[in-house]
C-alpha cells in the first residue's frame, strides 16, 4: 500500500534536508534538527525547540523508507536509486519517494 504522507511528515523532511539531512532526538523523545532554536514553551518541564515532530512521526518516515534511524538519538534522509536525498528539492519541488 502505498499512503500519502502527512503535511507533518512532509515538514520533517523538509527541516531535515534544510538541516544537513538529519535530525536527533531531544529529550523528553522531541525530535528537531541541531541548533533548533527554543520557544520558551516547556513540554513535560523541558524547554520546547520552536520546530519539533514526535516518534511517531519519525518512525513513519523510516517504516515508509524515506529515513534511516542512525542510532537512538538520530536519524537521516535516505537516498534515491540517483543519489538523491529524499525531500530533496529540486527546483520549486521536493523529491519524496513513495
Amino acid at each position: 500500500m502505498n499512503r500519502k504522507l502527512s503535511s507533518k511528515q512532509k515538514e520533517a523532511l523538509k527541516k531535515a534536508e534544510h538541516n544537513g539531512g538529519r535530525l536527533i532526538r531531544g529529550k523528553g523523545g522531541l525530535w528537531t534538527y541541531e541548533g533548533a532554536a527554543t520557544s520558551g514553551e516547556t513540554w513535560y518541564g523541558l524547554v520546547t525547540p520552536e520546530w519539533y515532530c514526535t516518534t511517531n512521526t519519525i518512525f513513519a518516515l523510516v517504516r515508509r523508507g524515506h529515513m534511516t534511524l542512525d542510532d537512538f538519538d538520530t536519524c537521516s534522509l535516505v537516498k534515491d536509486e540517483q543519489g538523491h536525498k529524499t525531500g530533496e528539492q529540486k527546483g520549486d519541488q521536493y523529491i519524496y519517494n513513495i
